[in-house]
């Protein structure tokens, strides 16, 4: 799994090294017409009616796309968050993942604020760490044993000194915050991949989630490149890619191992 890791941070840096000559000329979103059309392409399309300008097609397609995952990061953890209050319990779901993936959106969010990028372009980064906070609130209510307040605290607190911590990133360093995205995401998913080959099973885990997980990335890959270029952004959005699509073909490959586990986790539960 790790060198599979590997592989993805040379396939998105690849990938990073051919969005480099395309960096960045898109304006801030109040500057777009109708918030969707940069001013030239507004007189090609709209005006002119000329549809052939590829580069004009690529920017409204891709601030399109930008809408549409921040409007279907409202419902990305929605399955999970649903599965878990449902079942009451948490069988298979691993801490260490969830905690990681707070820290991964809350430095992404951070990261995107500081460098001043249009909020199209992130936007579902703030609405996901949301949801990951309702659901390590959720880890801890049904998790067995029962995880001590003392460390619940610490978490918080931990959490709260990051954030804090990452705003004050003078604007020379600000690049390490997207940069430590990439090990974070690693470290959000292993654990949870490891334990998922170690059960056999799936355990709690949304196929819906994973697999909007999934697209969201592949989206936002071609958003990125085609927005900002950020190149270490792109880098991240590679590696998430290949966890991800490990993730669901693991939900696959496991399916009947996972139905059989959840139901004997429920009967012993019942007993």
């Amino acid at each position: 799994m790790l060198s599979l890791a590997g592989l993805g941070a040379a396939f998105a840096l690849a990938v990073a090294l051919l969005a480099l000559p395309s960096q960045a000329e898109t304006p801030k979103d109040d500057a777009l017409v109708m918030g969707l059309f940069t001013p030239a392409c507004f007189e090609a399309f709209v005006t002119q009616h000329d549809f052939t300008n590829v580069e004009c097609l690529k920017a409204v397609v891709s601030k399109a796309l930008s809408y549409a995952i921040i409007t279907g990061s409202v419902i990305l953890k929605l399955p999970q968050i649903l599965k878990i209050l449902g079942a009451k319990d948490v069988t298979g779901l691993t801490p260490t993942s969830f905690y990681m993936e707070v820290v991964l959106y809350l430095s992404s969010t951070i990261y995107n604020v500081l460098r001043g990028y249009p909020v199209s372009t992130w936007g579902e980064n703030l609405v996901i760490l949301a949801q990951n906070v309702v659901l390590v609130l959720l880890l801890w209510a049904f998790h067995v044993p029962k995880i001590p307040a003392t460390s619940r605290l610490g978490l918080l607190l931990g959490f709260a000194a990051l954030g804090a911590g990452m705003l004050t990133i003078p604007p020379e360093y600000q690049w390490l915050l997207a940069s430590a995205a990439i090990p974070v995401s690693i470290v959000a998913r292993i654990p949870q991949i490891l334990s998922n080959f170690k059960q056999g099973h799936t355990g709690q885990l949304a196929i819906i989630t994973l697999v909007l997980n999934l697209g969201g990335s592949v989206a936002r890959l071609f958003t990125t490149m085609q927005e900002t270029g950020d190149p270490v952004q792109i880098a991240g959005f590679g590696v998430a890619i290949l966890l991800n699509g490990t993730l669901v073909l693991q939900v696959l490959l496991f399916w009947s191992a996972t139905n059989k586990a959840l139901a004997q986790a429920s009967k012993k539960k019942a007993e």
